[in-house]
């Protein structure tokens, strides 16, 4: 299968979860914060909402510190949101459940007054998602499919439209990091945050430590971290200095890793794509679009 003409379907996926993203947090956040649950709860839902661990967390976030996630764990031990088990794991409550799941359909509350598209359009384009996210489950590649199999899922058959295609979207990003996952761990193994590194130098986001700590700090490393992460890229030939002071570029190498890895994350993220005819795919991408520009109207409207 030739996936070349597919490669322009995940930025506008990945753009238009973004709108849904701006549309719905903010009430998430507010719901949250006005029924006092901890939106810790609401960002893990992504790693399945049945139990926490470190370990597991890292099958889908491998680049984040772990001892932010246990740290985050204690906390919603204390608050009896989770409770510990003796292999180290902790059980989610099914209040913990049901509260996250009553914050995302708040947020999906704001979507009720789209109606820039007909009906009609939005079944078809759930149509079209369910059958790739059907095929990317039984499809034999990326080998680990981890986050699209745990990740926790409110909306289903019965939910308004648009809260389907969110969370079909939701699963299709879950699928697009199972497939770079799957391409890119073989390379880092445990350290997560020397492929941030290369990552950084690869896209020319930050060319040192300093700058890595300070657009990445949601990941929660500190600057000395980073300069051992920029210290091992270079060790292993990923990373070289750069012209000029205090700065890293990567190397021929780390190039072209990156870009290997790149390509072969569009082969596991697009293979199950087989499930559609050409006239099926080229719909895909007008419904999508078209959703997007609509959606980013009626944001922009209220």
């Amino acid at each position: 299968m030739n996936i070349e003409p597919l490669l322009k379907f995940w930025p506008v996926m990945y753009s238009l979860i973004q709108e849904f993203w701006r549309i719905t947090e903010s009430r998430i956040e507010e719901t949250a914060d006005r029924d006092n649950i901890p939106i810790e709860l609401y960002l893990y839902s992504e790693f399945g909402l049945d139990y926490f661990s470190t370990e597991d967390f890292q099958k889908r976030d491998p680049f984040s510190n772990p001892e932010r996630f246990e740290k985050n764990f204690a906390r919603l031990n204390m608050k009896g949101w989770v409770e510990p088990l003796q292999d180290g794991s902790s059980r989610v409550t099914d209040e913990a459940r049901e509260s996250v799941r009553k914050i995302i359909q708040a947020g999906d509350e704001q979507l009720a007054g789209f109606f820039s598209m007909p009906d009609s359009d939005l079944e078809r384009l759930v149509i079209l998602l369910k059958q790739i996210v059907t095929e990317s489950k039984l499809t034999r590649q990326p080998p680990e499919k981890w986050a699209i199999f745990n990740r926790f899922r409110v909306a289903d058959e019965h939910s308004p439209l648009l809260a389907q295609i969110r969370e079909y979207l939701m699963d299709m990003y879950a699928y697009r990091d199972d497939s770079h996952l799957s391409a890119a761990r073989p390379h880092f193994n445990q350290a997560g945050i020397v492929w941030l590194v290369l990552g950084s130098l690869w896209k020319g986001d930050a060319v040192n430590a300093g700058q890595m700590a300070e657009i990445m700090s949601f990941r929660g490393y500190e600057v000395e971290d980073y300069e051992i992460a920029v210290q091992a890229a270079v060790e292993v030939g990923w990373a070289e200095q750069a012209d000029r002071p205090e700065a890293f570029r990567p190397t021929r190498k780390g190039k072209e890793l990156r870009e290997q890895v790149e390509r072969s994350t569009n082969e596991y993220f697009y293979a199950p794509w087989a499930v559609l005819v050409q006239e099926e795919i080229d719909e895909l991408y007008d419904l999508l679009t078209t959703l997007r520009y609509e959606l980013n109207a009626y944001r922009k409207s209220k």
